[in-house]
């Protein structure tokens, strides 16, 4: 077995169906699909040949590794459900990386309107945090010069990060390091899992692929501001707590105070108090 595509369904039935659909009309190397149901309640029965794992909801990373217990393919390919693949990327793939080693591989990412989407980013430090603010600006913005730039169609690119959305692992890799940190419930599992194989001296690529289609995270996007994005700055604190030096921890956290401080006087909410917590240690959670 060459691909085992796993995919984590939270309340995506619909896009879920299209994108098992998309990867059947395409995909002309050998694959398993194993698909891990966060939303018990949504019946995945008619799926035909595909694994399905009844999971409770207990983070992306805890269902992926549950996934890649059962995977039986040379490499795992993480894949959104949100996510529909227009042509075949496997055999370009294989020619590129059947002889190379490697951790991980992003693959290239397109809006449905076919704009491009961020797919990699500089390794997160309090630095490179303004680094990567300034790219997603490019890219909302349409840049054309910075997207050229950094997509580069015909090169693939060794990077420091690439999104979970589409990554696909070298599998003998991911059990080196005991798969995804399971501390992260939602957001940088991605950066963790890219940082800890890269300090395994495993090379991560950017793979520009033209071909794949991201709906950008439909679950998350219409409430990011409230409980998502709570998740987000908590994986962020761990991620640094993890990984980053204390002052890179302190400089975070100055920055999330003052943002947070800002965010909770112009809205007050439950979940920027809660935020506001979290940032100034008044909360563990």
């Amino acid at each position: 077995m060459l691909f085992s595509i796993i995919i984590i369904n939270y309340k995506q039935k619909e896009l879920l169906t299209a994108c098992i659909k998309s990867i059947r009309d395409t995909f002309m190397s050998e694959y398993e699909i194993i698909v891990v149901n966060n939303s018990p309640e949504v019946d995945l029965i008619e799926y035909e040949n595909i694994i399905v794992i009844n999971n409770s909801n207990l983070g992306f990373s805890q269902a992926n590794n549950l996934a890649s217990k059962k995977a039986k393919g040379k490499y795992l390919f993480f894949l959104n459900a949100d996510t529909v693949m227009l042509k075949d990327m496997s055999i370009p793939f294989l020619n590129l990386f059947k002889d190379k080693e490697f951790g991980a591989a992003g693959i290239g990412l397109r809006f449905p309107d076919g704009r491009y989407q961020l797919s990699y980013w500089y390794e997160s430090n309090f630095l490179n945090e303004f680094k990567n603010k300034r790219l997603e600006k490019s890219f909302k913005t349409n840049n054309q010069k910075v997207i050229n730039k950094y997509v580069n169609k015909d090169q693939l690119k060794e990077v420091d990060w690439v999104s979970g959305a589409a990554i696909i692992i070298n599998k003998d890799a991911y059990e080196s390091i005991s798969g995804f940190d399971e501390d992260y419930f939602l957001f940088y599992e991605d950066a963790d899992i890219c940082k800890r194989l890269k300090d395994n001296h495993h090379k991560i690529y950017y793979f520009p692929f033209d071909g794949l289609v991201h709906y950008k995270g439909e679950n998350v996007n219409k409430s990011f501001l409230g409980e998502t994005y709570y998740y987000s700055k908590k994986s962020q604190l761990m991620y640094y707590k993890k990984h980053k030096n204390i002052v890179n921890r302190i400089l975070l956290r100055i920055y999330l105070i003052i943002k947070s401080s800002v965010n909770l006087i112009l809205h007050k909410s439950e979940v920027n108090l809660k935020i506001f917590k979290l940032v100034t240690g008044l909360s563990n959670d």
